[in-house]
C-alpha cells in the first residue's frame, strides 16, 4: 500500500505530536506500507533532520509542501496567520495529490480532508480531540474511508454528533518499548547520573507543561507538595523556558520552591531516563474538555518506565489504566493527590505490584501494534 501521511505540523518540533507522527510513519513502513510524510515548508528553529532529531531510521520519505507561512507574524496578525497557513497548506496538498499516485491518505489535517472529500480519493482521518464546531466535520466523517480516534470517549462523542459508528476504530497511542528497555540502570543509579536527590522520595512529572496554552495539572502537584513533608520532592521535566519560570513563581507562592526541581525540554531518551529515575510519576490531567478525550503519550511512557503511576481519575485514562496498574486521585484535588503519594511512600510493595502490572499491560500498546491494527482496518 502506498500511504501518504499529511500533517500540518512543523517537523521536527518539541511538541509530542511530532514524535507521534514520526513513530507512526516508521511503524506503517515497518508493517510494509510505502510511506510518504507531507509537512509544510515552514521556518523552523530546529535545524536537525527529523530522522536525527527523533532517532528514527530513514524508512520513509518526507516531502515539504509550500505554504504561505505567516506564523512568524502571529503577534501582529493573530488567528488570521494560522488561517492563511492552514488553507494554503490544504490547497497545495490538493494540487500535488492530483499528480501523485497513492492508495490512501492518512491525516489529522481537517482542511486538506475537507477539500479531499469532494473527490473519490480514499482517506483516513485520525482524531485526537473533539472539534468545537462539529458541523464542519460531518462531511469529512461521511466521506472518510475510516475514522481513527485515540479514545473510546472521543468515539462516543463524535458518534453523537453524526459520525458513522461503523467507520470508527479506536486506536490508543503507543510507546517505543526499545527506548525504555535499553536503559539498564536502576533508579538510584539514574538519580546520581542525572543529579537528582537520592535521599528524598522523588515524585515526577515528565512532559510538556502546557498543551495549547492550557494547564496540565502541575498546579495541583505543587499545591499538594505544600501539604507534604520535607522528605518529599517533586521534579518537573520538559517545560520550555517561559513555563519553567511561571511554575517556579507558583512554587515560590506556595513556599515549596526548595522542594521543587525544574528541568527544561530534554531529548526523548533522556526524558525516559528521568521517568525511570523517579520514585513515582504523576499524570495530573485536569477535569477539562481536552483531557476528557485525550490519550497522552506520557501515559504509555510512564507505564513503560516501570515506575508507580498516580493518575487523574478520568474516563479516557481509565481506558488504559486501572486499579491494578495505577493509583487514582480526583482531578484537580490536591488533598486526594497527597493521599495517593503517601500510600506509595509508605508501601514499596504496593508500588512494585502496580508498576509490574503496568509493564505487563503496556506491551499491548506499541507503535507497531497500533499501525498493524490500523492497516488491517483499511
Amino acid at each position: 500500500m502506498r500511504l501518504i501521511f499529511i500533517t500540518n505540523s512543523r517537523i521536527p518540533t518539541t511538541k509530542a505530536q511530532g514524535f507521534q507522527i514520526m513513530k507512526m510513519c516508521e511503524a506503517f513502513a515497518y508493517e510494509g506500507a510505502n510511506v510518504e510524510l507531507w509537512i509544510p515548508r515552514r521556518i523552523n528553529p530546529i535545524k536537525d533532520s527529523p530522522f536525527d532529531y527523533y532517532n528514527i531510521r530513514e524508512s520513509f520519505v518526507i516531502k515539504e509542501i509550500p505554504v504561505i507561512d505567516l506564523i512568524p507574524f502571529y503577534k501582529i496578525l493573530g488567528s488570521f496567520a494560522n488561517f492563511v497557513e492552514s488553507m494554503s497548506f490544504a490547497f497545495f496538498n490538493i494540487c500535488r495529490l492530483r499528480k501523485t499516485d497513492f492508495d490512501a491518505i492518512y491525516s489529522r489535517d481537517q482542511f486538506t480532508l475537507w477539500l479531499l472529500s469532494f473527490s473519490n480519493r480514499k482517506f483516513i482521518y485520525e482524531m485526537h480531540k473533539m472539534p468545537r464546531h462539529p458541523g464542519f466535520y460531518k462531511r469529512i466523517w461521511r466521506k472518510a474511508h475510516k475514522i481513527i480516534t485515540i479514545t473510546a470517549v472521543l468515539k462516543d462523542a463524535i458518534t453523537k454528533e453524526g459520525a458513522p459508528l461503523a467507520k470508527i476504530l479506536v486506536a490508543h497511542d503507543g510507546v517505543d518499548l526499545e527506548t525504555f528497555n535499553s536503559i539498564n540502570k536502576n533508579a538510584e543509579e539514574l538519580k546520581t547520573e542525572l543529579g537528582l536527590p537520592a535521599e528524598q522520595f522523588l515524585v515526577g512529572y515528565v512532559g510538556k507543561f502546557k498543551t495549547l496554552g492550557q494547564e496540565k495539572g502541575l498546579k495541583t502537584m505543587i499545591e499538594a507538595l505544600s501539604l507534604l513533608g520535607k522528605e518529599i520532592k517533586m521534579a518537573f521535566v520538559g517545560g520550555d523556558e517561559a513555563e519553567v519560570k511561571e511554575y517556579k513563581s507558583l512554587a515560590q507562592r506556595f513556599n515549596v520552591l526548595p522542594q521543587c526541581i525544574f528541568i527544561g525540554y530534554q531529548p526523548y531518551k533522556r526524558m525516559a531516563e528521568y521517568m525511570k529515575a523517579m520514585d513515582a510519576v504523576v499524570l495530573p490531567s485536569p477535569d477539562k474538555p481536552l483531557a476528557h478525550y485525550s490519550s497522552p503519550l506520557k501515559l504509555f511512557e510512564y507505564m513503560a518506565s516501570g515506575r508507580p503511576i498516580i493518575a487523574s481519575d478520568l474516563p479516557a485514562i481509565r481506558e488504559v489504566l486501572n486499579d491494578k496498574n495505577a493509583l487514582f486521585f480526583k482531578p484537580e484535588n490536591s488533598d486526594d493527590l497527597v493521599r495517593a503519594i503517601k500510600m506509595l511512600k509508605t508501601s514499596s510493595t504496593l508500588g512494585y505490584h502496580l508498576s509490574q502490572q503496568a509493564l505487563a499491560d503496556v506491551k499491548n500498546y506499541t507503535w507497531t501494534n497500533r499501525a498493524k491494527n490500523i492497516l488491517k482496518s483499511i
